[in-house]
């Protein structure tokens, strides 16, 4: 018989997302970005992997893939208009987007692409994004994020997590949930994957909606203000049941 730790990693292998350039969700980016760089145009400055799949958090049940689209700031368009124009773009060309927290997400060659329009000025890792949720721009630094999650050691966990999210169709944006995993698992130790799942559940079950999570590059970023009363208590009641259930393989897949 397996042991828990043994069973939860197969179960992140079984879903985790293959990052070299040959994988298909690489190429499943690369067949959408030249209708990026038509939507861009003359202020395009780039577009790189970006989000979970950068940071090695990305589980196919979510996202195969993360694009941050960089712009140059355009002309008499607030945040918010660039983002709704990319969305009409990509309708437009039959892609059929649908919106989350910072991103779009669309299908290409059978897997899921979040793109992430971002205006910034050249030279500058801090970008401009519109959260839909709050309905405003919001400045932030993407490569921080990338680089905190990366090297924080607990991408097992929070590709788990996410697993258990998607699992229970729970609302939790991915960047509120990798910071609140490394918030829960402070002081825990490396390596222990079942043991810190648990430790992870305990922290949503009992102190998971009275935390303030704010973003790491921008303190006046509240990210647990993206999620309602209701959602944050769908969360926590959700974990709380979990820890009730002995058999693991009802709370991840």
């Amino acid at each position: 018989m397996p042991t828990v730790d043994q069973y939860a990693a197969a179960v992140i292998e079984k879903h985790r997302v293959i990052t070299d350039n040959g994988s298909a969700s690489h190429h499943a980016a690369d067949a959408v970005i030249p209708l990026l760089k038509q939507w861009g145009k003359q202020y395009l400055l780039g577009i790189s992997l970006s989000g979970a799949y950068a940071k090695n958090t990305a589980v196919a049940v979510s996202t195969h893939v993360d694009l941050l689209i960089a712009l140059k700031p355009v002309p008499n368009m607030e945040m918010k208009a660039v983002f709704w124009n990319l969305f009409e773009f990509l309708t437009d060309h039959g892609l059929r987007p649908h919106t989350k927290t910072v991103s779009m997400q669309v299908e290409s060659k059978g897997m899921k692409v979040d793109l992430i329009p971002a205006c910034r000025e050249k030279g500058s890792s801090r970008s401009l994004l519109f959260n839909r949720r709050a309905d405003a721009p919001v400045e932030t630094d993407v490569a921080q994020h990338i680089h905190l999650i990366a090297n924080s050691g607990r991408q097992q966990e929070i590709c788990a997590l996410k697993v258990w999210r998607e699992r229970h169709s729970l609302d939790f944006p991915s960047l509120y949930l990798e910071l609140t995993v490394l918030h829960a698992l402070q002081g825990e130790r490396f390596g222990q994957l079942g043991d810190n799942m648990l430790a992870i559940l305990r922290f949503l079950g009992t102190r998971f909606e009275e935390e303030t999570v704010s973003d790491p590059a921008n303190g006046k970023n509240i990210l647990s203000e993206d999620l309602s009363p209701s959602a944050k208590e769908a969360v926590s009641k959700t974990a709380r049941d979990a820890l009730y259930d002995e058999n693991w393989k009802k709370i991840i897949w």
